[in-house]
């Protein structure tokens, strides 16, 4: 708080009476010649003055030490709640309500223990509305005198835009954490009768044989459950993921020998269809969760089979290079258009027109990618030309050890 002082009150020196006092000066001179130079160069005062008046942070000028307002532009005065600059030059404190004043004079004196506080936030009500200034101070000398300046910009509408998009978010987490919980619940509490329907259904298939109604019957019941068990463990894979709680298990595999198995027993599931293969003739060595790596592969093709037209062929090629061993995977069904891509690897994204008689909950890219990621590598779509949709899976590949290093590895080492 300032004291009060005993003398008379310095009068103050505002914009006005500082441009009526130089036209009075010009007007009272003997030089008449500087009377239009003195013109001119308030002519440019007054054009800067309305630049200052139009910006929209608020500019308040303080003498120091006793932080006496001494100007301020239009945004300044309403900030100071002062419709004029004649209504300036008194103490700054003056201008604040008490609790406006003690957040504002943390930033105008800080602790000299702790070095002077970044951009701060004031609330003032003015007019009947609340709104929040975001401060930056600043201090000046001109001549001989020092001067405090306080710049202040109205940021109450970006805290309110802010504000409700942390909202959202939390909202938006509060959401995925409980479909995740759900997901994880229900998938377990299905899978366990689940296991057993699918017992007892085996072993009714096996006693009926080949019956013709009873057989091909419990047969059918069986591969419904199956696809059931599929979309259940897809649930729950995609619960592990967002929980992460994916437990990666690499080893030493050869990448070749791995997609010709997979292959092979696609060629036994679907014999209808063409499947086929190339393979580099040197070993792809990576280092990879083996059972991850086939379910990436499997799911590729699955797809393919299921979004392409019976009967029609798929390609299957691995290629190693520049460190990286890429498997595409191709088939010649409808094609994917450039515009719906992107919804391709997001939770149950599955484009319906593609396939519209086709099962699954469009879950099984989106966990090939993660699974892909996690292991270092990566899953996309490959541009294509018309027809038929190609994606690609790599994987860093990995030097294999040399029978050499394998013997130091295993050689016993002399004791102490």
């Amino acid at each position: 708080m300032n004291k009060p002082s005993d003398e008379a009150p310095e009068a103050p020196v505002t914009w006005e009476s500082l441009r009526d006092a130089i036209i009075g000066l010009g007007e009272r001179s003997m030089r008449k010649s500087y009377y239009g130079a003195l013109q001119e160069h308030l002519t440019e005062l007054a054009r800067f003055r309305t630049l200052l008046d139009e910006v929209q942070e608020a500019i308040i000028v303080t003498e120091l030490p006793g932080l006496r307002v001494l100007d301020a532009n239009r945004k300044g005065r309403w900030m100071l709640g002062a419709p004029s600059t004649a209504r300036l030059c008194r103490p700054l404190e003056s201008f604040f309500a008490p609790n406006e004043w003690r957040i504002l004079e943390e930033y105008l004196h800080p602790s000299e223990r702790e070095p002077r506080p970044g951009p701060g936030l004031l609330s003032l009500e003015r007019e009947g509305e609340e709104r929040v200034l975001e401060l930056s101070i600043r201090q000046n000398t001109f001549g001989q005198r020092q001067y405090l300046v306080i710049i202040a910009r109205d940021v109450t509408e970006r805290r309110r835009i802010e504000q409700a998009l942390l909202a959202a978010k939390e909202e938006a987490e509060a959401a995925a954490r409980a479909k995740a919980q759900f997901l994880g619940i229900a998938s377990h509490e299905l899978r366990t009768p689940l296991t057993s329907l699918l017992l007892l259904l085996q072993q009714g298939a096996r006693r009926t044989g080949q019956e013709a109604c009873g057989g091909e019957l419990l047969n059918r019941m069986l591969r419904l459950a199956r696809r059931l068990a599929v979309l259940v463990e897809d649930l729950l894979e995609v619960s592990r993921l967002e929980h992460d709680q994916i437990v990666m298990r690499p080893t030493h595999i050869d990448l070749r020998t791995l997609l010709a198995d997979v292959v092979a027993d696609f060629r036994t599931r679907a014999p209808s269809r063409h499947f086929g293969l190339r393979l580099p003739p040197e070993p792809a060595y990576v280092e990879a969760d083996t059972i991850r790596v086939v379910q990436v592969l499997s799911n590729l093709l699955e797809n393919a089979v299921k979004y392409s037209l019976e009967g029609s062929p798929v390609e299957v090629r691995l290629e190693s290079m520049e460190g990286i061993a890429r498997v595409w995977v191709s088939d010649q069904g409808p094609g994917i258009p450039e515009e719906r891509r992107s919804q391709l690897f997001t939770p149950f994204g599955r484009l319906r027109e593609v396939g519209q008689d086709s099962p699954g909950l469009g879950l099984g890219l989106y966990i090939s990618r993660q699974l892909a990621e996690l292991q270092g590598g990566r899953l996309e779509l490959a541009p294509t030309h018309g027809r038929g949709t190609t994606f690609t899976f790599s994987l860093p590949l990995a030097s294999w050890p040399t029978q050499e290093d394998a013997d130091q590895e295993f050689a016993p080492h002399p004791a102490g």
